[in-house]
């Protein structure tokens, strides 16, 4: 056993009510010098002597005297006067009142710190849990703020192209789009439908010439709000229109499904 298993046992050991193996393994640890179950042991040790102390005196019975004679002509060799006392008496107590009554205590304030603890450390891992939820919402809100950001930036710039992105369903709103060559492109939206949760919108330019590349995957918010900014991964010149589709949750290399919103860049 190590010295973390033995602490609990401290105390008993002390009372000198342990028994059997964990007796022997701290006795193997004093006898080795172990720092933790050493330093242990003198604080339990003083504990019951503190306990021993704050018990009431009582006056020692009038037989006492005749048995500490009797209990040291014993040790010198003589028989003991068993007449005297008439029948033998009955076998003493291992240990004085005193003692099961300071277990009994220390019992009782062990379990009630073991209780003050275990509700410590609930109320703590609720407190983490919390602090911790906090650091989240405070990050996503300084995300939001900094894509709030970048989104005006590219609208208000005189560098920024405005497109339309028109729906195929004349159902669905509109889709706003800012193109600016380098800082990318904007897109933002208002009271878009809800979509499942294995679905999403994917931004493509289309090019002059070849096949379209994707730019960004993206869903409406609770309320129906799109607002993002994606890089621009190709020349303006060379993009003839943004098309939006739908997709599989993670994106696909190349579309899908029919266009559902577009705008004429060149």
């Amino acid at each position: 056993m190590d010295c973390e298993q033995l602490a609990p046992l401290y105390e008993e050991y002390a009372l000198g009510v342990l028994e059997g193996d964990e007796r022997a393994e701290i006795e193997a640890h004093l006898a080795r010098a172990c720092p933790q179950c050493t330093r242990g042991i003198a604080q339990a040790r003083g504990v019951v002597a503190q306990l021993a102390q704050a018990a009431p005196d009582a006056p020692p019975p009038a037989a006492l005297r005749g048995k500490i004679l009797d209990a040291a002509r014993a040790s010198s060799g003589a028989r003991p006067n068993v007449a005297a006392f008439g029948k033998p008496s009955s076998k003493r107590a291992l240990f004085p009142m005193w003692a099961w009554a300071a277990a009994a205590a220390l019992a009782l304030i062990t379990g009630y710190t073991v209780r003050q603890m275990e509700m410590q450390t609930t109320q703590l891992a609720d407190l983490r849990k919390q602090m911790r939820l906090a650091t989240l919402q405070s990050q996503a809100l300084q995300n939001q703020l900094e894509q709030g950001r970048m989104i005006a930036s590219v609208m208000m710039s005189p560098d920024s192209m405005p497109l339309k992105l028109m729906p195929k369903d004349k159902s669905m709103p509109m889709v706003h789009a800012y193109l600016h060559p380098h800082m990318g492109v904007a897109i933002t939206a208002d009271q878009m439908p809800s979509m499942a949760p294995a679905r999403t919108l994917q931004l493509w330019f289309v090019p002059k010439t070849g096949k379209p590349m994707s730019v960004a995957i993206f869903r409406p918010d609770a309320q129906g709000q799109i607002a993002l900014v994606a890089p621009v991964n190709m020349p303006r010149n060379e993009i003839a229109a943004l098309a939006i589709t739908e997709e599989p949750a993670m994106g696909s290399p190349q579309p899908t499904s029919a266009i559902a919103w577009m705008a004429q860049v060149n």
